[in-house]
């Protein structure tokens, strides 16, 4: 188990944006809480995207959805 890189909150699961099953090294994840945007390592745990991978990733469109989503949620529950 791993705790968000933004907020600090513990991540006990994950869904894939860049990957279907489990996550490997590498692949992106976003904390739902805050939106943060981070990456697994070797034994899975997160780490800071490297400046390259944020290049890769600025502008995808699942990326995007993610957050869209995460703004609809937070938009609903006030």
């Amino acid at each position: 188990m791993s705790s968000c890189l933004g907020c600090g909150r513990q991540v006990n699961g994950a869904s894939g944006v860049d990957f279907r099953g489990l996550p490997r090294p590498g692949n992106i994840t976003v904390c739902l809480y805050c939106g943060h945007i981070m990456a697994f390592t070797e034994d899975l745990r997160l780490r800071e995207l490297t400046d390259e991978e944020m290049i890769d990733v600025a502008g995808d469109p699942r990326l995007i959805a993610v957050q869209r989503a995460r703004k609809l949620a937070k938009m609903m529950k006030q």
